[in-house]
C-alpha cells in the first residue's frame, strides 16, 4: 500500500520535535547579510578611530627598525606588541559582530538548546555518506547559488570601479589624506551596493528555506490521527489533564464555600455545604463536599467568610452519599434539610440584631 501524501501543516507536537532535533527554517543568507549590515554601520561611525589606529599601525611597521635591532630574541616581545595594537583596533568590531550574530539567530529560530542536534551520529561520519552528500542535488543547488553569487558581485565591483576610475585618476596629485578619505568613501559606497543585492537574496532564501522547512514537516491525515490517539492514550497525558481538572474543581468548589448558607458535617470525616435561593432554585443546592481533609479545609473556609456549622451526623452522610455537587438535595431530607435552613436564618437574624 503506497504511503499517503503528507498534504496537511505540521501539529504542534510535529514542530516541537522538529525542533529539539534542531530542524527548523533558518537562511544563512540572512545572517550574511545583517553582519555586512552591522559591520557598514560600525565602520562608518568608527571611521575616525579606526583612521588613527590604522595610521599608528603604519607608523609602527614603517619606523620599526628604530625602535628594535630584529633578532631572534627581539622577535617575540615584536610580535606580542603587534599582536596588542591588532587586538585593540579588532576587539570592539569582533565583538558587534558576535553579538549580531547571535540576535539574528534568536530572531530567526528563537533561543534554543538543542541536545539531540549535538549527539554524536557515527553515520555523519562515514565518508562514504560524505561523498554522496557532497554530490547531492542540494549541494549543487548550494554551488549554482555560490556561483551565481560571487559573480553578481563581482559584476557590481565592476561596474562601481568603472564609475569610480575617473575620479581615481584625478586624485593622483592628491594629498595623503585626501586619498584615504576617498578610499574610505568608495569602499563605504560598493559595500552599500552589494548589501542591497544581499539582502534582496537574504529575503528570498529566508523565505525558500520557510517553505521547504514548511514542506518537509507535512503530515499525513494518518499521521495526525495516530498523533492524536497516541496523546490520548499516553498515560501520563491522562492522568496530568485529571490532576488539572480535579485541581481546577477543587479550586472552584472553595470558591462556592463562601457563598454558601450553611455547612452540615459529620465532626470527623464529612462537610457537606448548602446554598439555597427560593427566587432560583427549587430546592437547596449542594454546592460543595467532601471527607476528611477536604471536609477540614470546607469547615475552616466557612468559619473564616461566617458561613454557620451544623454538625447533623446523618444529614451529612446522607447528602455526601446521594448527591453530587451541583445537585438539589433529594425530596426524603427536604424535611430535615429546611429545619437546619430556619435555625441558620433565624440565627442569623438574632446575630445581626
Amino acid at each position: 500500500m503506497p504511503d499517503e501524501e503528507k498534504t496537511e501543516q505540521a501539529t504542534p507536537k510535529k514542530r516541537q520535535e522538529a525542533r529539539e532535533k534542531g530542524q527548523v527554517a533558518k537562511s544563512v543568507e540572512l545572517n550574511t547579510a545583517f553582519l555586512l549590515l552591522a559591520s557598514i554601520i560600525f565602520f562608518y561611525f568608527n571611521a575616525h578611530s579606526l583612521g588613527v589606529h590604522l595610521k599608528d599601525v603604519f607608523v609602527y611597521f614603517i619606523t620599526l627598525s628604530s625602535h628594535y635591532e630584529i633578532t631572534i630574541t627581539s622577535f617575540p616581545k615584536i610580535v606580542k606588541e603587534i599582536t596588542y595594537i591588532m587586538f585593540v583596533m579588532l576587539t570592539p568590531f569582533l565583538i558587534v559582530m558576535l553579538l549580531v550574530s547571535f540576535l539574528i539567530n534568536v530572531v530567526q529560530v528563537g533561543f534554543m538548546i538543542t541536545p539531540k542536534a549535538m549527539e554524536l551520529k557515527f553515520d555523519k561520519l562515514n565518508p562514504i555518506n560524505g561523498f554522496k552528500n557532497m554530490f547531492s542535488m542540494r549541494s549543487f543547488g548550494e554551488l549554482v547559488k555560490s556561483i551565481l553569487k560571487a559573480s553578481i558581485i563581482s559584476y557590481i565591483l565592476y561596474l562601481f570601479i568603472k564609475k569610480q576610475m575617473p575620479m581615481w585618476f584625478d586624485l593622483i596629485d592628491a594629498s595623503k589624506e585626501v586619498i584615504f578619505v576617498a578610499l574610505l568613501k568608495s569602499i563605504f559606497l560598493v559595500s552599500v551596493y552589494i548589501l542591497i543585492f544581499i539582502v534582496a537574496v537574504a529575503v528570498l532564501d529566508y523565505l525558500f528555506q520557510r517553505y521547504n522547512f514548511e514542506k518537509s514537516i507535512r503530515m499525513s491525515h494518518k499521521e495526525i490521527k495516530d498523533e492524536y490517539k497516541q496523546m490520548e492514550g499516553d498515560p501520563h497525558v491522562k492522568q496530568k489533564i485529571r490532576r488539572l481538572q480535579m485541581e481546577m474543581a477543587k479550586k472552584r468548589m472553595m470558591e462556592d464555600v463562601k457563598k454558601a448558607d450553611v455547612v452540615i458535617t459529620n465532626p470527623t470525616h464529612y462537610a457537606v455545604a448548602l446554598k439555597y435561593n427560593d427566587y432560583e432554585m427549587n430546592a437547596p443546592k449542594v454546592v460543595a463536599k467532601g471527607m476528611n481533609l477536604i471536609a477540614e479545609k470546607i469547615k475552616e473556609i466557612a468559619k473564616e467568610n461566617d458561613v454557620d456549622i451544623v454538625e447533623k451526623p446523618e444529614v451529612a452522610r446522607e447528602l455526601y452519599k446521594k448527591t453530587k455537587i451541583g445537585d438539589e438535595i433529594p425530596e426524603e431530607l427536604y424535611q430535615v434539610v429546611a429545619e437546619i435552613l430556619a435555625y441558620v436564618y433565624k440565627a442569623k437574624k438574632s446575630r445581626a440584631s
